[in-house]
This record gives structure tokens, C-alpha cells and sequence, in this order.
């Protein structure tokens, strides 16, 4: 049964050790931007790793294509911090000092000395934040994009031709229908086909580096979606068993993948130049991985919120009791159209339709 289903076994110790030794390692984009995220230390021992990979490391055209794309929003996003930062401690510090003012008398709390204390703080800290502003490596940030360019040179794929693209993205159009992997959860993306297609992209990609140089693969990726990752309570296990399958199918070669952190930490065993800052890269990559969740979740129950508000004006509208000023979007569409919808919305928020409330 291991034969026919090996992608559902995870790798033994010695089945990694042994890809480490003949690999091609794959960084995407968003492991590309992290040499312009990250503090100098940081950045230093990522250069040095993807340096240490030598002739192993290959980057596809499309990895290359997003880095290039989103690397000016990150280094836009470096300087909107400071002000974002200053922004929401002014809130903050306004809302305590109205708790405090609202206070006409406390047993123990002294309100004066509290509100000094507040403003004391607040002082500070835009200082702080004011001399990091001082100190923003807008030239070390541009020339670690040199840097990672001179890294690449001669490892980049080549673009994909448009009749290639064309058939990519038929195929795209079929998988993505059937949920099958990689790449389908950007089938919303609005966009040309490197946009909605660019995972799928990649993975022709690395599956025909494999073949012809008759190695396994290792993709390095901080995407956090099912549509690569075999994930169960939680827990991501290793690349989706069908990838693993798929990838031997086509190629006749191994396939693994990494998140970044844990790369980095294997990495440090086979290379000891890079265990002494170790602790320190992986306290960074945790940070940024911790505020991609945050950011994540947030965006999903905006999401969450805006389906269960259309829910209800879409069995408004069913029901004739919804105000059409306030939800025009659906005034055109008749009833069949309406309860169309309405499953779709269903669907997405996992309300199955003969709960009490859950429409037509």
C-alpha cells in the first residue's frame, strides 16, 4: 500500500536527509521578500544561505515575476508602519485617557498622576518610533534587491510563451473547478493568467526542472493555504499528498516542501556558520509569520461578515421585506438568480440549508 500511496506517509528522517543531498531547493516570491523585510542581521544570514545553496538553488520566472511585483508594496509598507504605529498608540492612549477622565473619583487610583504617566509614555514612544523612522535602511533595502539579483543570476526560469499560457490556464479553469491542487484558492484573484494561475505556473515549473535535470525537488514557501499543505487539526503535515503523487507521476522524482522557519532550522544543522544567529532569524521569521496569521484572520471574518450581511439581504429580497436603497445590487436579479446565490453564500459560510434560518 506504501507504493501506491506514498504521498500519505510523511518522510522518514533518512528520505529527508538524502533529498538534502541532491535537491533542487525552489524559494517562491514571498521567501524572496524576505531579504527586504527583515533587520540587517536578518538579511545578512538569508544571503548567506541562499548563497551556501550555490548551483542547487532555482527560482521560476513566475517566483521572480511576484517578487518584483510585490516588492515595492513591501518596502512602501516599511515606511506606512511608522505612522500606522504612531496612529493606533494616539488612539489607544485617547481612549484611556477619556476611561480616566470619566473617572470622577476612585478609592485608589490617582487620576492625575495616571494621566502624567499616559502622556510620559506616549512621549516616549514617539520618539522611539521617530528615531527608527531616522534610521530606515532605504539604501541597504535597495541594494539587498542587488543583492539577491547577483544571487539569482543564471538560476531564473525562463517566461512562459503565450500559447503556454493559454494551455495553462485551460487547465487551471479544470483543476481549480475540482479543487485539485496547487493553486486552486486563487482561483478569485482578479488579473491575467500569472495572477489567478501563477501556483499553478510554478508547479509545471518545478515539475519540468525535475525532469530534465533528473532531481528531486524542495519548494521553500510561507503560503499558509490547503491548497498546497496537507493539514489536519490544524497542523500542517507535509505537502498535499497529491502534489507528492502528481509531482512523481510527471517526473519520476521526489517532491517536499518547507515553510521558511523550518527550513532555516534544518539548514542550520547541515551548514553549523549558520547556528549562531539562528535563534535570532527564527524570532524574526516567527514575528512576520505571527502578523501574516493575525492579518489572515482578520481579513476572513471581514469576509465572513460581508457574506452574513449579503445572507440576509438576499433572503430579504426572497422574502420581499428587504430595502432595495440598501442593498441595489440585488434588485435586478429574480428569484431563481436570488436563490442561486443564496446557496453559494451557504456554501461558503458552511450553513446547511435545512437548518432553521438558512433560507429558502
Amino acid at each position: 500500500m506504501r507504493a501506491l500511496l506514498h504521498g500519505w506517509y510523511p518522510k522518514s528522517s533518512e528520505e529527508v536527509a538524502d533529498l538534502w543531498d541532491s535537491a533542487v531547493f525552489v524559494p517562491d516570491a514571498n521567501i524572496l521578500l524576505h531579504t527586504i523585510r527583515h533587520p540587517f542581521a536578518v538579511r545578512e544570514d538569508l544571503f548567506q544561505l541562499f548563497a551556501a545553496l550555490g548551483q542547487s538553488l532555482w527560482v521560476p520566472y513566475q517566483a521572480g515575476l511576484e517578487f518584483h511585483r510585490n516588492r515595492l508594496a513591501v518596502l512602501r509598507s516599511g515606511h506606512e508602519a511608522y505612522d500606522q504605529i504612531l496612529r493606533g498608540s494616539e488612539k489607544s492612549l485617547a481612549q484611556l485617557r477619556d476611561q480616566l477622565r470619566q473617572l470622577r473619583a476612585h478609592p485608589t487610583i490617582d487620576i492625575d498622576r495616571e494621566l502624567a504617566a499616559l502622556a510620559m509614555y506616549g512621549d516616549d514612544f514617539r520618539r522611539r518610533i521617530e528615531a527608527a523612522r531616522a534610521q530606515h535602511p532605504d539604501q541597504e533595502l535597495e541594494e539587498a534587491v542587488g543583492r539577491l539579483s547577483d544571487i539569482l543570476e543564471g538560476k531564473v526560469g525562463d517566461p512562459w510563451p503565450a500559447d503556454e499560457l493559454a494551455k495553462v490556464k485551460k487547465e487551471g479553469e479544470a483543476r481549480y473547478a475540482r479543487q485539485q491542487p496547487p493553486g486552486y484558492k486563487d482561483a478569485g484573484k482578479d488579473g491575467d493568467e500569472y495572477r489567478r494561475y501563477g501556483d499553478l505556473i510554478i508547479w509545471r515549473d518545478m515539475i519540468r526542472v525535475a525532469t530534465e535535470q533528473e532531481r528531486p525537488v524542495i519548494f521553500i514557501t510561507d503560503d499558509v493555504k490547503e491548497d498546497w499543505w496537507w493539514i489536519h487539526a490544524g497542523r500542517k503535515i507535509g505537502p498535499r499528498p497529491e502534489l507528492v503523487e502528481e509531482f512523481a507521476r510527471s517526473s519520476g522524482q521526489r517532491f517536499h516542501m518547507y515553510e521558511f522557519r523550518n527550513f532555516v532550522r534544518v539548514a542550520a544543522d547541515r551548514h553549523p556558520e549558520f547556528e549562531t544567529n539562528l535563534a535570532t532569524v527564527e524570532r524574526s521569521l516567527q514575528l512576520d509569520s505571527d502578523a501574516r496569521r493575525s492579518r489572515w484572520e482578520a481579513e476572513r471574518e471581514r469576509n465572513v461578515r460581508a457574506l452574513e450581511e449579503e445572507r440576509e439581504a438576499v433572503i430579504g429580497a426572497l422574502a420581499g421585506t428587504f430595502d432595495a436603497a440598501d442593498a441595489t445590487f440585488l434588485s435586478d436579479l429574480d428569484k431563481p438568480a436570488l436563490r442561486a446565490r443564496l446557496a453559494e453564500i451557504n456554501e461558503a459560510l458552511g450553513v446547511h440549508p435545512s437548518r432553521p434560518g438558512a433560507g429558502d
